[in-house]
């Protein structure tokens, strides 16, 4: 499978067109992060809509490249009410669509009153098309915050007194 590699520069842009879009259309009172890849985005588009309350949760789907579960399984659940909430659910890409029928199922059942999906990508064959998106790939994506692991060469002692 092809990759295509983003840098930060390329994902400031994009989170900050996905912001503008969605502001144009849509204010949140709540943003919900999926973890892991949807936390970077939700954070930044929080901010730049003037601190929109977020929550988090977390679905684990993928094993590997291409190597995903049978299906998506929730491992932090959505903390607190969403009654009545105008909930933004924001995530890094919209590959097959489980993982957000997942999500949005949980945030309908907190009880979201109008939910909207953004997305930096989306995959052509999502099964959930989201509501505001930067691009469209078919190419796995490499977002900046998982190129390569950090590898420190000190010891635990020395980095534990630099902090």
């Amino acid at each position: 499978m092809d990759k295509v590699y983003l840098t930060w520069w390329q994902i400031d842009r994009a989170i900050f067109s996905l912001a503008r879009s969605v502001s144009a259309s849509f204010m949140p009172d709540v943003i919900v992060g999926v973890a892991r890849g949807g936390l970077i985005p939700a954070v930044r588009i929080s901010h730049i809509l003037g601190d929109v309350e977020m929550r988090v949760i977390d679905v684990k789907f993928y094993k590997d490249i291409g190597e995903r579960m049978e299906k998506p399984v929730i491992t932090i659940p959505i903390h607190g009410s969403l009654k009545g909430k105008r909930v933004l659910v924001v995530d890094d890409v919209s590959d097959t669509g489980k993982t957000m029928e997942v999500v949005l199922e949980e945030v309908k059942r907190a009880g979201a009153k109008d939910v909207r999906v953004a997305c930096l990508a989306m995959k052509p064959w999502t099964k959930v098309v989201p509501d505001f998106y930067v691009f469209r790939t078919d190419e796995w994506i490499v977002f900046p915050w998982e190129e390569f692991p950090v590898v420190s060469r000190k010891s635990d002692e020395q980095t534990r007194k630099t902090l």
